[in-house]
């Protein structure tokens, strides 16, 4: 015991003041009040050895004032670390997250690894509470040891692994492609979507994940970086994700063929923004301009246009091969008038009163006639949004598959329009 207490070093930085008197000191920690020793506990001007007594003191309290005091020798801390009572785990937890992380490089020769062993401890504690101590404190901090790091960021709480995923330093790229894959709670992937200067393997493993949330997260992040043909394969599954565009558009850097494609699809506020872009490659900006004129063609619909895309839709109705996906995919290229065509032959309506529905920007009206039609609610609300411009306010959205409206009100609309 002698060369132990020789030994007893504490991480605080110990306060001014005289030491208290060795026997005086050592009688109040054997007084028989807890008050005494708990006004002792507190104390920095008290000897290691004395402090070390009281971190096996009786009374939860008195060891919860050791816990707490910076003066305390890491010694007594491990043990403390360990207690039955979780106050006085998490009083050592404020603490030696507090301190670890400003060890100097002797403090840290000397006493490295018992705090180490006592993060690890208190990052597997039971009580998760105290996991977010160590979670929160620790979570910027480059003195400490990966190992509790890496127990921190694996953890099931999204409030411990979450800090941690999304702002250490000392998680690898590996490391993080590791946790993705190992399918974590969703707050994981979004803190790691969120990461400063994220790199092109984890992006890609984030991509992977196919999560629309998550890789929202993602290209929110300017920072990240995304191959292009990572980025690229995010752009062909765009054209049905509003909330991909913005980011999309705002990306520091696109491909041409991310240009073009985006300039498509996007609403026409988002290919203003794109065409106005100084910083792309003329490349990129040639792409753009192209899709834009081709998207100007598609929608012009002159009267050969017109006419091409009514038989090319009575050509498919007459092979029984003309389905919702062919009217998605006029949708997605911005052929207006095939989709106008396709729902008054899908649905025995009128391609005029069609027309009309989509160029008044009726909501109800392009819903009830794509029901009529036979199609999803779901391409119902997003051909309100791409051909009709119905603004989001406003498009009847799906509800639980079916549609934002009754049958009755359906049927009325259809008969409104003419259909």
């Amino acid at each position: 015991m002698s060369s132990l207490l020789s030994g007893l070093m504490s991480l605080g930085r110990r306060q001014g003041g005289a030491m208290m008197e060795y026997d005086t000191a050592k009688s109040r920690a054997a007084d028989p009040s807890a008050g005494t020793r708990r006004k002792l506990a507190k104390r920095a001007n008290v000897q290691p050895e004395i402090l070390y007594f009281l971190a096996e003191d009786s009374d939860p309290d008195v060891r919860a004032e050791i816990a707490a005091n910076p003066s305390t020798p890491v010694q007594a801390d491990e043990i403390l670390a360990k207690d039955s009572v979780e106050a006085v785990r998490e009083r050592v937890a404020h603490k030696i997250a507090a301190l670890a992380p400003e060890l100097s490089a002797d403090e840290r020769d000397r006493a490295g690894g018992i705090v180490t062993g006592i993060l690890e401890n208190l990052a597997r504690d039971e009580t998760v509470k105290i996991r977010r101590v160590l979670a929160q404190s620790l979570k910027a901090a480059k003195g400490v040891p990966v190992s509790v790091i890496e127990q921190l960021a694996r953890d099931t709480d999204e409030a411990v692994c979450a800090p941690v995923l999304g702002n250490s330093p000392l998680l690898s790229d590996e490391f993080l492609v590791e946790i993705i894959e190992s399918g974590p709670v969703r707050a994981a992937l979004h803190a790691i979507s969120g990461r400063r200067a994220l790199g092109a393997d984890v992006t890609e493993a984030i991509v992977a994940t196919d999560d629309a949330d998550v890789i929202t997260t993602l290209l929110s992040n300017k920072s990240a970086q995304i191959r292009e043909e990572t980025l690229d394969q995010i752009v062909d599954s765009a054209a049905d994700r509003d909330e991909w565009h913005a980011p999309l558009v705002a990306r520091p850097s696109l491909s041409a063929r991310a240009g073009s494609a985006l300039s498509r699809f996007v609403t026409e506020a988002l290919l203003e923004t794109l065409a106005a872009r100084k910083d792309l490659d003329p490349s990129v900006t040639d792409a753009i301009g192209e899709g834009v004129r081709q998207r100007l063609g598609d929608a012009g619909g002159d009267d050969e246009d017109e006419e091409s895309a009514a038989e090319k839709v009575r050509r498919l109705h007459a092979e029984n091969r003309l389905t919702e996906s062919d009217v998605k995919a006029a949708m997605l290229r911005g052929d207006r008038q095939f989709v106008i065509e396709a729902i008054a032959v899908l649905g025995e309506t009128d391609v005029p009163a069609v027309r009309k529905a989509f160029s008044l920007a009726s909501a109800k009206g392009v819903a009830a006639l794509s029901w009529k039609a036979g199609l999803s609610a779901e391409l119902a609300h997003q051909l309100q949004l791409r051909l009709a411009k119905v603004s989001p306010s406003e498009a009847i959205k799906p509800r639980g598959g079916n549609y934002g409206m009754s049958e009755k009100d359906l049927a009325w609309q259809v008969e409104f329009f003419g259909g």
